[in-house]
């Protein structure tokens, strides 16, 4: 994995954006590149043996919108007040499949589906379980502590869901085509994070001026 920065400047006041971007702090932006290792030849067999199982690709799903990208500041900010967030259990789904929160958000767990669930976590942490509810009710919970969160459904095997817990605000997910963009960040001095559940955290460190933008890219590999 490699990521890159660049840090520029903004013109004069006469530009309307670059006064609200003075308003508002920072700007960190890029793109993010997540490319799966080319498939690995297969082993010498005679041809009388039966095809053995290839592995999937890992890097599958939402694809470069399943990346996360933030910002970890020295100084913690603290948790998120009175904030919640939405994931369903919608056709044996854990929808979406990928969720990002700060420390402090209550998430309510809505069962969109025709069958029962049990949502259940055992990180470290993090650890909870919904118990059983049927369709057209909700459970919730608050996620106190800064981690990964792996979901599962006690009842139904192939439901699987992530969620990230930050303690900080500053997080988003790239667009299809990779770009994102972080703004309004306080001045001062960041790890810039790209992280994907199937590949090891890239990051660099920089350094966000009172108004600009510094540019920051990621190339992501398994």
């Amino acid at each position: 994995m490699a990521a890159s920065f660049t840090l520029m400047g903004f013109g004069g006041d006469s530009d309307s954006s670059a006064a609200v971007e003075r308003e508002q702090g920072g700007t960190v932006m890029g793109t993010v590149r997540l490319d799966a290792p080319p498939p690995e030849p297969p082993p010498m067999l005679s041809p009388y043996s039966r095809r053995r199982y290839s592995r999937p690709p890992r890097f599958i799903a939402g694809g470069v919108t399943d990346v996360v990208v933030f910002l970890q500041a020295q100084s913690p900010p603290g948790s998120a007040p009175d904030s919640t967030v939405k994931i369903a259990q919608r056709n044996r789904t854990i929808v979406p499949h990928v969720t990002t929160i700060q420390t402090g958000t209550r998430v309510d767990f809505p069962n969109e589906d025709v069958v029962s669930h049990n949502l259940f976590s055992l990180s470290r942490g993090n650890r909870f379980n919904l118990g059983r509810y049927p369709p057209k009710e909700s459970q919730s919970h608050v996620f106190e502590n800064p981690g990964i969160v792996r979901l599962f459904c006690d009842i139904h095997a192939e439901m699987a869901g992530v969620i990230l817990v930050l303690d900080t605000p500053y997080f988003t997910r790239p667009n299809p085509d990779g770009s994102y963009r972080i703004s309004g960040v306080p001045p001062g001095r960041y790890s810039v994070v790209a992280w994907h559940e199937n590949a090891a955290p890239d990051s660099t460190v920089v350094v966000v001026p009172d108004s600009g933008v510094v540019t920051v890219d990621f190339h992501i590999l398994p």
